[in-house]
């Protein structure tokens, strides 16, 4: 069993229904629409087809949201060399030589002297040299080309901005309709803004959405704990983070968020650039290759591809090396980090994973909502643990859970004297236990409860 899970973002290069299937074949976990270029009738389109091929419809669907993305105006494009002065005005369009305007108040006035300006993730970048007349004098740090419409940000500063936009509220609906399983809030920067989501969703009468946490500004990294706490799921977009830290500090924050993440029994996916060569090139750079390494032994619960799988030549062939390296990386790994159990559940959980490295038995439980499955991911089974559940929702959850192999079952009561006996038939029919093999059952009595352990051995049936 795969234990690190694989999410690729779909986009024009794998929105083709063999694609799709190719993807799920080579072991693809989950599915990611990038709601920045937002095409409901592709999308609905393309969900459908997912839904269609997903046989047992435990592969969830994510929506990116775009949040509040600070562009340009708009001006004619003109060259600019290493140390060529611009000017930032405060406008929709440019009136003068070199100007590039600044549509949104609040992002102009946050400019000081010595603020780093990136344009366009970093193509481009000025350094502001003083105000003056109502404009911010600024010079140029990158040879390039600056082109109208492209995103802004500022090195360093949380702009003012509300995380949640009227395109992401008209979003969040069209996801809910289309029956999304988690929505990524962009650029959280406090608690707040994940609760205001989970409102917007509760009035959708959504409240099984889950919410993905994106880590991409440093209020956020300050804020981890808080947000650990309402988040369903984190993700670490190192791209928009390296607006906020220098490169070299970029594998620490990863590290503390992930390890952050394990000690709360929070999933986590690591985002960006994991295979960036392989949108031109069908293999990926030796660089690349740790990177993703590096991300297993962090204990990442999921790996994200982006552009490599939405606009690259190479979608399938992405996957594969990434299934490929993630296999090789998780050989000989034991466990990532020591963490402690928080509550008396936990400690079932931890206790029912200790019995099954000891003994060599495989755990088979039941997990209504997906406690249960998030509990016993938390303190990673050597061998995995198959997770049965009668709600397709939460089994598609628990495909992004570090090492939890989710399985749908109907007709199967918890509180029934015979339940143990039932999911073992269940197991032995699916071939995940045969005759001769230990196996460790948890499950919860009570609603978000681990509460129960059992170990049977496999017998031959009379």
């Amino acid at each position: 069993m795969r234990k690190t899970k694989v999410v690729a973002t779909l986009g024009p290069a794998s929105w083709n229904r063999d694609v799709i299937k190719r993807m799920l074949a080579e072991g693809v976990n989950g599915f990611r629409f990038n709601f920045s270029h937002a095409d409901y009738t592709v999308f609905s389109r393309v969900a459908r087809t997912i839904r269609e091929l997903d046989g047992e419809g435990v592969h969830p669907i994510i929506g990116d949201l775009q949040g509040p993305v600070v562009r340009l105006g708009v001006f004619e494009p003109f060259p600019v060399k290493r140390g060529d002065k611009v000017y930032f005005v405060r406008a929709e369009r440019s009136s003068g030589e070199k100007e590039i305007p600044i549509p949104d108040e609040a992002v102009f006035d946050a400019l000081r002297e010595g603020d780093e300006v990136l344009v366009e993730s970093g193509r481009l970048a000025f350094r502001v040299v003083r105000r003056e007349d109502g404009r911010a004098v600024a010079e140029a740090l990158i040879d390039g080309v600056v082109k109208p419409r492209k995103t802004l940000a500022i090195r360093g500063k949380d702009l003012p901005l509300s995380p949640l936009t009227e395109k992401d509220v008209k979003d969040i609906e069209f996801a809910v309709g289309e029956k999304f399983d988690a929505i990524a809030l962009s650029f959280v920067r406090h608690v707040e803004d994940i609760q205001r989501l989970r409102e917007i969703l509760y009035d959708l009468g959504a409240e099984e959405t889950r919410i993905i946490a994106k880590i991409e500004t440093r209020s956020a990294v300050e804020n981890l704990d808080a947000i650990l706490r309402e988040a369903d799921i984190v993700l670490v977009a190192r791209g928009d983070l390296a607006i906020y830290y220098r490169l070299e500090e970029i594998l620490g924050v990863q590290r503390r968020i992930v390890e952050a993440a394990r000690r709360r029994g929070r999933p986590s996916i690591i985002a960006t650039q994991l295979l960036e060569s392989m949108i031109e090139n069908p293999v990926p750079t030796r660089s690349e290759v740790v990177d993703v390494i590096t991300a297993v032994e962090m204990g990442a619960d999921a790996l994200m591809l982006a552009g490599e799988t939405a606009a690259g030549k190479y979608p399938i062939e992405a996957v594969m090396w990434l299934n490929r390296i993630i296999r090789e990386a998780e050989r000989g790994l034991d466990d990532y980090l020591d963490v402690e159990p928080e509550n008396l559940y936990e400690k079932i959980a931890k206790g029912v994973v200790l019995l099954s490295n000891i003994v060599g038995g495989k755990i088979v439980a039941f997990s209504e909502r997906g406690n249960t499955a998030r509990r016993l991911s938390k303190f990673r089974p050597r061998s995995g643990a198959y997770v049965f559940t009668s709600n397709p929702r939460t089994a598609r959850y628990m495909s992004l859970l570090h090492g939890i192999q989710p399985l749908i079952v109907e007709g199967v009561d918890r509180s029934a004297p015979d339940f143990f006996e039932k999911l073992l038939a269940v197991a032995v029919e699916r071939g995940i236990a045969g005759i001769g093999d230990l196996v460790v059952f948890t499950a919860g009595r009570r609603r978000g409860a681990t509460d129960v352990i059992r170990v049977e051995k496999v017998k031959p049936r009379v």
